[in-house]
């Protein structure tokens, strides 16, 4: 016992320093007054997603990025040596991480009209299994990036099917063959007691099996030794081609090796065409069981669920890209390089832009949800800029991974509650919100004019020079 309580102390210690549980009052905080400001059948609905897909979800990422930083510091060999078992190990990284998705899910729960002990039943056996799974595959990984490259193999099945049995969009009894929709069916509600019995016992094996792919991933991982490398993508002579050349093959082959490229590009692309198809059904569904008409809230759908979310995704790339140079020492490899870091930032800043211009160019026309496409191209505009700040805020303020995930969760509750806030709140409640970016993208996407792009781009290109500076005093002290 004495070494749980150790293990768990330990935990509790390097979460708090990485402001991990900051980050998750942060975020239930976000929800609590978001569900608080929607109407309460809109509320109702999308209480027992939220709890599904982001509260039970929260730690799963975390825990990969502290595997990795355990490693990458060497206290994950001094662990193979020390008397700590790995279930012990185990138990108190997944059970303080579940600890806090089980604090979270309390004022969610209250305000959408879930019983917080239903959402407890869901939520954490939920939370234990993405925890587990992401503990498995992570071991395979050396970094980040590579894991989140993978993971959405395995974790999109088990996040998709519970989404779109509660959104109504399919209601087939096979989507019940993936274990997490039956907890995010006993989290709606109206469950009988068999149906929830077996719900949960089938949950319940599901983490079981997670438990022991976790325990076998580990026992073949083993434990290397911290080494710095410079991977051999940037073990090249910069000046042979020129510096933006290299960088951009440099990309090109981490993209190749990696699929992060792939991942990247199907996901909005993916989220567009599940729109385009599942809109009409949804809307459906919501006026049959919750009476409520979705017609009118299609603004907000394509603002929160496209135009701001693809820069959102591509800036994280970004942000994770630059973390793993920071990470493998390649920052001081490009100090002394003709690259040198002005270049290199702005190359990265420049490159998260143009991607997600592309991905806008395609996801919101396939969409289906923008009535009139030339009306949106300002919008659209000034949404490809906030990518790099995504990228910069996170580089800016991050000194690892851990602490990056925790920026970024963060930063995307912005795309996330922004367009609701805009469309809901009071016009004298949104004047806090007009120092923000996103702001003037959300108001320049639905009512297009000369004042909201100017606002728009002045105060991006501001936030792009404030952290730029900062990025830039980091890394190259």
């Amino acid at each position: 016992m004495n070494r749980v309580r150790a293990a768990i102390a330990l935990e509790w210690t390097v979460q708090w320093r990485y402001r991990v549980p900051a980050v998750a009052v942060a975020v239930t905080a976000v929800w609590t007054v978001a569900l608080s400001a929607m109407p309460d059948p809109v509320a109702r609905g999308a209480g027992p997603l939220i709890l599904t897909i982001d509260t039970a979800t929260f730690g799963s990422f975390f825990v990969a990025a502290l595997v990795l930083f355990e490693r990458g510091e060497g206290a994950a060999a001094a662990l193979a040596v020390s008397p700590l078992r790995f279930g012990e190990y185990l138990g108190a990284k997944v059970g303080t991480l579940t600890a806090l998705s089980a604090v979270s899910a309390v004022p969610v729960a209250l305000v959408s009209g879930v019983g917080p002990g239903t959402a407890l039943v869901g939520v954490v056996p939920l939370a234990v299994l993405f925890l587990v799974l992401n503990l498995a595959l992570v071991t395979r990984h050396d970094s980040l990036v590579g894991f989140l490259t993978v993971a959405p193999v395995l974790l999109v099945p088990l996040i998709a099917a519970p989404l779109v049995h509660l959104s109504g969009v399919v209601d087939h009894p096979l989507l019940f063959l993936v274990p997490t929709t039956g907890a995010a069916s006993v989290l709606r509600g109206g469950t009988g007691p068999v149906a929830f019995a077996g719900a949960m016992g089938y949950l319940l094996v599901a983490v079981a099996v997670g438990l022991w792919f976790a325990r076998r991933s580990h026992r073949r991982s083993g434990v290397g030794v911290n080494r710095v490398r410079v991977p051999r993508e940037h073990r090249r002579r910069w000046t042979r081609r020129g510096w933006l050349i290299a960088l951009v093959d440099i990309d090109r082959r981490l993209a190749a090796r990696s699929a992060l490229l792939t991942v990247v590009l199907a996901g909005p692309v993916l989220l567009a065409a599940a729109l385009r198809l599942g809109y009409p059904p949804l809307a459906g569904y919501a006026h049959e069981r919750f009476g409520v008409d979705l017609v009118p809230y299609q603004p907000v759908l394509l603002a929160s669920l496209v135009v701001l979310h693809v820069p959102l995704i591509v800036g994280m790339v970004g942000a994770l890209l630059v973390l793993d140079d920071v990470d493998d020492h390649v920052v001081l490899v490009l100090r002394v390089s003709p690259v040198t870091m002005p270049r290199y930032l702005a190359y990265r800043a420049v490159a998260v832009a143009v991607v997600t211009a592309a991905l806008l160019a395609v996801t919101v026309p396939l969409s289906g949800l923008a009535p009139d496409l030339s009306r949106t191209m300002p919008g659209l505009a000034l949404a490809a800029a906030q990518a790099p700040l995504v990228t910069l805020a996170t580089a800016a303020f991050a000194r690892n991974k851990v602490e990056g995930l925790a920026w970024l969760k963060i930063l995307g509750l912005l795309p996330t509650v922004i367009a609701p806030a805009v469309w809901w709140l009071p016009e004298l409640a949104q004047w806090p919100l007009r120092i923000l970016p996103y702001y003037w993208t959300v108001d320049l996407l639905w009512r297009p004019g000369p004042l909201s792009l100017l606002a728009g781009l002045a105060l991006t290109a501001v936030a792009v020079v404030l952290l730029s500076r900062r990025t830039l005093r980091r890394l190259n002290g």
